[in-house]
């Protein structure tokens, strides 16, 4: 019994004097995420986001008769799929903080110069994305 307690002694000394360096760096030099918070991240928030992101889906398709009349289906898919699906599959593992910001759709320009004039002609023409492109 002697023998068994002073090898736990000796171990909890090891070990405390190996983890010594993490708590001498302050926590915004620390690059790491708490490992806690990742393992509960990838036990738990990541099944319920993907279940999340299942049942949004039904829920828009359910709701697309509704939401096709008033105009608000982009708002609608935003909100039940595309955030459940970035929160499940995109976001860093252990970062709850981050914020979805949903996806940009910029205005590409391609200018072009007429040949026969030397002048810019630009005009508007919608790609296959939906983005604008002037011409």
């Amino acid at each position: 019994m002697k023998k068994f307690i002073s090898t736990i002694a000796l171990t909890t000394l090891i070990i405390s004097f190996l983890s010594y360096p993490l708590y001498a760096t302050p926590p915004e030099y620390r690059t790491a995420h708490d490992p806690v918070v990742m393992m509960a991240d990838g036990v738990l928030a990541r099944p319920l986001g993907l279940a999340s992101t299942i049942i949004g889906s039904a829920f828009f398709v359910i709701t697309l008769p509704f939401t096709v009349p008033s105009g608000s289906v982009s708002e609608a898919k935003k909100q039940m799929i595309e955030y459940p699906a970035w929160f499940t599959f995109k976001r860093p593992i252990g970062e709850f903080g981050k914020r979805y910001e949903g996806s940009r759709h910029k205005v590409a320009y391609a200018l072009t110069t007429d040949k026969d004039s030397n002048s810019t002609n630009a005009t508007e023409k919608n790609n296959i994305n939906g983005t604008k492109v002037i011409k």
